[in-house]
């Protein structure tokens, strides 16, 4: 394939998906282990909630036609039996017959032959008998059987992403294991001579390998356990072992950097040195990203992210996280979107304007909750434009301009626009960085420039 003939994003992913043979692959794990995984299955309750008709107050259980004429004028006395915050989670055997009221606490199960709750503050209590001073018809303040969740109701369906409270449920109603996709293993194999994982190095010339840590942090906030199998010099030789010992340890293979178009492609080189299909497309129509590739061998995908870090993210984007998702077990998604409107002009670079875009924005909420961003610009390998964003735009091949005011698509990434855990209001307290943005003198080759690209 020529070099510099540049293959659209879509068609790449197609080719890609024909030539690998890993499919979503399931285990079965504690209920409490699973906060954060996707189900593989859908789940049923065994049953029902609540198991038994409920006390929705705390007060006295009681046969309703005992209360027909009940009043402040005309209270009606009933002997108190049983009952109490003991019967909680258990089932009583008690039979109730007319005349009688039941102790009973909220959530406690009802005696048999009840139908209404008293609540205590209907009630007065003196020695073995309350006086009820209202009445009360048949099923008063009774959770009935069944009335939350029904016996072989559907909980949740397959693909959903379990959250606290889900896992709280699936407890609640007994069940203790459940099916999940697995976490796909992703390997990441940095290239380069120049790189070194030593600070100490880095005073003689060498360059501190970052990229794969950031890298490896998007793997894991989407779902996927990464594998750092350390860095790899620029040969052939070395960088095959590496992807003999990936191809065995992964699902997926990450490699970053020496996959240039040009003459010095030592990661094309080894990956097509070890069988077929080998590399399938290198160089895409993405901006910035254009000289990524992909591959297959052993069935497993492996994706070529070039070295600088705003192409290497660009593609963790466009082709490693559309895979994550896949083995997961995730419905096809760009995840959160959020729109808002571009405070300033944007243009696409004129050697890719037909190219699909991504621009990186800080994104934030006015005072009036209006959502606003701009545009954020630097060269492809400055690591402020990653820091000083929240979003970006992913923008098709025929989008070439966005005017100042125009409502955009925001998408959000989990690992670049918030950490783990964090909550949607990340963007209302960005005054900071908001400053950075406005303050920080651009790149040389942008600041006599009056339109942003």
């Amino acid at each position: 394939m020529h070099p510099y003939t540049y293959i659209p994003i879509g068609a790449v992913l197609k080719t890609l998906k024909r030539n690998i043979k890993i499919r979503p692959q399931i285990e079965q794990i504690s209920v409490f282990e699973s906060y954060g995984r996707v189900l593989a299955e859908d789940v049923k309750s065994p049953i029902n909630v609540p198991r038994y008709d409920s006390s929705h107050m705390d007060g006295f259980a009681v046969l309703a036609d005992d209360l027909r004429h009940a009043s402040n004028l005309t209270p009606i006395t009933l002997n108190v039996v049983g009952g109490g915050g003991a019967t909680l989670g258990k089932f009583s055997n008690y039979i109730l017959r007319s005349g009688q009221a039941y102790r009973i606490s909220t959530g406690g199960y009802l005696p048999h032959g009840s139908n209404a709750v008293v609540p205590n503050e209907y009630t007065i209590e003196s020695k073995g008998k309350i006086e009820i001073i209202a009445s009360f018809g048949k099923g008063s303040h009774i959770s009935p059987s069944g009335g939350n969740i029904l016996r072989n109701s559907l909980l949740f369906s397959q693909g959903m992403t379990l959250r606290g409270q889900d896992v709280a449920l699936l407890s609640l109603v007994g069940i203790n294991k459940i099916h999940v996709y697995q976490k796909p293993k992703v390997a990441i194999i940095p290239t380069g001579d120049e790189l070194t994982d030593n600070l100490k190095e880095v005073k003689y010339g060498k360059v501190l390998d970052t990229n794969s840590h950031f890298i490896s942090k998007l793997v894991l906030e989407a779902g996927g356990l990464p594998i750092d199998l350390g860095i790899s010099p620029d040969d052939s030789n070395r960088i095959k072992k590496k992807l003999i010992s990936a191809l065995d340890k992964a699902d997926l293979v990450l490699t970053i950097a020496g996959s240039s178009v040009g003459k010095y492609d030592f990661v094309e080189q080894s990956i097509n040195s070890l069988g077929k299909p080998g590399v399938l497309a290198h160089g895409v129509k993405l901006d910035r990203g254009r000289v990524t590739g992909v591959g297959a061998l052993r069935g497993k995908p492996i994706i070529m992210l070039p070295g600088p870090i705003q192409g290497a993210t660009n593609a963790f984007i466009a082709f490693t996280r559309p895979l994550l998702g896949y083995l997961l077990g995730l419905p096809e998604s760009n995840g959160l979107v959020i729109r808002g409107k571009l405070m300033e002009n944007w243009e696409a670079r004129k050697r890719f304007r037909n190219f699909t875009k991504i621009v990186y924005v800080f994104a934030w909420e006015t005072k009036a909750g209006v959502i606003k961003a701009s545009p954020i610009v630097g060269d492809t390998a400055d690591m402020t434009v990653l820091t000083r964003a929240n979003g970006y735009l992913f923008l098709p091949e025929n989008k070439t301009s966005i005017a100042a005011g125009e409502k955009v698509k925001i998408n959000i990434l989990p690992g670049l626009s918030c950490p783990s855990g964090c909550s949607g209001d990340f963007m209302s307290k960005g005054s900071f960085i908001k400053k950075q943005i406005i303050t920080m003198v651009k790149p040389s080759h942008e600041r006599n420039k009056k339109r942003l690209v």
